[in-house]
């Protein structure tokens, strides 16, 4: 595959287009104020959560709020905004939704307003999505948006226990309300829904401090109690078993060099795939005492568990031959796990051929592992050329914190292009990138 230019082209086809927006890339939006980002690839983005990874990467409401107004077209993303938020089907998207329908409501529009107060009202969604609207009401509506959301959840209080959505609604608007305020609004109110929000606060406070008490209690006890330390005889027991042996990774990063040179010498002569599996996971996130090439030979196994296990613990360590192998691996098979050997491996020009070889997989997953994994192999060896390397993790990641490093290390050395430097200014992921380069700059 040519990865020779990832810089924006002039004029993006609508493919182009759609996969900056699912990135978040910054040159969505400079196309957006050029005027040659289209429509529908913007509307897609908009109706549909695109990024990678939900859970690490913030929702993209307020990236997106701006691409719209940069590209002119807030009136066009309007009617089909207000049909999926209706609709609301997608849990997954209603993040997203809700998001810009505060800054549709906060631009003036009252029909956002009133369906972000019926979403927090009515609470469409299953149980685990019931949160959805109370950020952006409150942010909107200051104490009447608050009231809204306490009123809700004192209604599924009849029915369900006080737990972390009834604290975190809170959290939030003590950070734009002041907590006597709160008090103020919920103690002053006759409405009995708030009332018993209200009431199983306050339970809720007074048992949070008689838990503390008896917490500092307990860890003082603790704190005289030693701890029973765990053989390497029941290490070795434990891996012929039918357990999966889970702990063996935290016993392996603990354990004395002479327990692991016994897992080691077990390692060697078993033959059972299963056991095997077990004893590689002692060294998950630990080099072996002294370098063997038995684990070289158990990356080729053919149970897919087994061969999976020992690539990773194969990472872990430094030594001619595991370098050897790697290179070997790139020429011929280049499983997904090859280009992490080289994090402890690296030896000058590698970088170099490891674009060479580089094909990434199709699946997002996979794609972001090799991706990953060569960002350590270059923020881990300083003399490494990350010039080229790095622009292809830059345009190709699916995952924006993957992109951040990308800018960060390119920065750090020096070598960051015109035009990434400009465009990861309007980046998804654009705040840290920002302060990373203006603190380096001063």
């Amino acid at each position: 595959m040519n990865y020779s230019d990832v810089s924006p082209p002039p004029v993006p086809t609508p493919e182009e287009q759609r996969d900056a927006l699912s990135k978040g890339l910054g040159r969505a939006r400079l196309w957006a104020e050029q005027g040659v980002l289209t429509m529908v690839p913007l509307r897609e983005a908009c109706l549909q959560d695109l990024r990678y990874d939900r859970m690490c990467e913030a929702p993209r409401g307020d990236w997106l709020w701006e691409v719209i107004n940069a590209a002119g077209f807030r009136n066009e993303i309007r009617v089909p905004l207000l049909h999926a938020l209706y609709e609301l089907s997608a849990p997954e998207n209603a993040r997203q939704l809700c998001k810009l329908a505060q800054h549709y409501a906060a631009s003036g529009d009252a029909a956002f307003r009133d369906l972000l107060y019926q979403i927090v009202s009515q609470k469409p969604l299953a149980a685990d999505y019931d949160f959805l609207g109370e950020s952006e009401l409150l942010a909107l509506e200051g104490e009447r948006g608050f009231l809204c959301a306490a009123k809700s959840r004192g209604v599924q209080l009849k029915q369900i226990a006080w737990d972390w959505p009834e604290e975190s609604l809170l959290r939030e608007a003590g950070e734009l309300i002041e907590e006597t305020r709160i008090r103020e609004l919920l103690s002053s109110t006759s409405d009995p829904d708030l009332n018993r929000f209200f009431k199983s606060w306050q339970e809720q406070l007074r048992q949070k401090a008689k838990r503390k008490q008896q917490k500092q209690s307990h860890s003082k006890k603790l704190q005289c109690k030693i701890s029973e330390e765990i053989s390497v005889e029941t290490v070795i027991e434990a891996a012929q078993g039918e357990d999966n042996c889970s702990w063996f990774r935290g016993w392996g990063t603990q354990a004395k060099p002479t327990d692991l040179n016994t897992v080691l010498q077990r390692l060697k002569f078993s033959e059972e795939p299963a056991v095997l599996t077990n004893l590689v996971k002692v060294f998950s996130n630990q080099a072996l005492p002294e370098f063997d090439s038995r684990l070289i030979d158990l990356c080729q196994h053919p149970n897919p568990e087994l061969q999976r296990r020992a690539w990773f613990a194969l990472a872990n360590n430094s030594h001619p031959q595991i370098h050897e192998f790697a290179c070997q691996q790139l020429k011929e098979n280049q499983p997904p796990f090859v280009f992490r050997l080289f994090i402890r491996n690296y030896e000058p020009g590698d970088e170099n051929r490891l674009l060479a070889a580089l094909s990434l997989p199709e699946d997002a997953c996979e794609s972001h592992s090799v991706l990953s994994d060569l960002i350590e192999v270059l923020k881990e060896n300083p003399t490494a050329d990350c010039s080229s390397l790095t622009r292809v993790i830059y345009r190709f990641t699916p995952c924006e914190i993957c992109r951040y490093k990308a800018v960060q290390l390119l920065h750090d050395r020096s070598r960051i292009p015109d035009w990434m430097a400009n465009e990861c200014r309007f980046d998804s992921y654009a705040e840290p990138a920002r302060s990373h380069l203006y603190k380096t700059k001063r």
